[in-house]
């Protein structure tokens, strides 16, 4: 399927809990190995070091796989003139995991800052679910907005203020629409911006549960305590799964 001259989506991992997209396009193969070379927003033929993760996407509807395939970077070598990255034979990797809890769309104004810091970053949100937040930002936000750190998230939902100290799982940087994606999690937010967001889920849709799923549900949301969720297996799931579906990019 991967053929010569065919250019592909592809999502990058340029560092742990940290991703990028661009398009890939195979300019040669030297046996079950691939030449590529990478488009960003940013830069033309951006070279990537070796070991780095790459996937080629499913976006078209002659491919109906269920999952991704998966390369690293072995090193680079001219080609034509111009760099292009040596890539490992590329193997499928089924998505068998799946979001824990359900989401709903959701494209209202936001903010983000760091604790103790009032500076502001006016982002959009994607969607929302009762553990998280996909938040869209069209600038670069600062260094200090990383995977692991706790940043508070103040939404203008329809049913009023919602206001939650949120740690940042995941941060998906799409080069080619000049965008970032942050997914973050809730861990703690005070009465009135947990009714809040009771409300708003119920007014998404959220609500088909049964009374004992709703309070344990609300327990988890209003607790979001290390005890009631592992720490270090939420982490581990969410950067090795993702939660937030790669967004569309526009052809190159």
């Amino acid at each position: 399927m991967f053929q010569k001259g065919k250019a592909y989506k592809v999502k990058v991992e340029s560092s742990p809990g940290e991703v990028g997209f661009g398009r890939a396009t195979i300019v040669d193969k030297i046996g079950e190995k691939i030449l590529v070379q990478l488009k960003t927003s940013r830069e033309a033929n951006k070279v990537l070091p070796k070991g780095t993760r790459m996937w080629f996407v499913n976006e078209s509807s002659e491919n109906s796989f269920n999952g991704m395939w998966a390369t690293s970077v072995l090193g680079a070598q001219l080609f034509s003139g111009r760099t292009a990255l040596i890539c490992s034979a590329p193997r499928l990797e089924a998505l068998l995991q799946r979001r824990r809890t359900p989401r709903a769309a959701l494209d209202v104004n936001a903010s983000i800052r760091m604790e103790g810091d009032e500076k502001c970053f006016h982002l959009r949100t994607q969607d929302i679910s009762s553990s998280g937040i996909a938040l869209v930002s069209q600038i670069d936000l600062p260094a200090a907005v990383d995977v692991g750190e706790s940043i508070i998230v103040s939404i203008d939902a329809k049913t009023g203020k919602i206001e939650a100290t949120c740690r940042v799982i995941r941060i998906e940087k799409n080069w080619l629409a000049n965008k970032t994606v942050l997914g973050v999690e809730m861990t703690d937010m005070d009465d009135d911006s947990s009714e809040t967001l009771m409300k708003l889920l119920n007014l998404l849709g959220l609500d088909n549960k049964s009374e004992a799923e709703t309070q344990t549900a609300t327990s988890k949301l209003f607790g979001w305590k290390g005890e009631q969720r592992g720490e270090k297996e939420d982490r581990s799931f969410i950067r090795k799964t993702g939660e937030i579906s790669p967004p569309d990019v526009e052809p190159s």
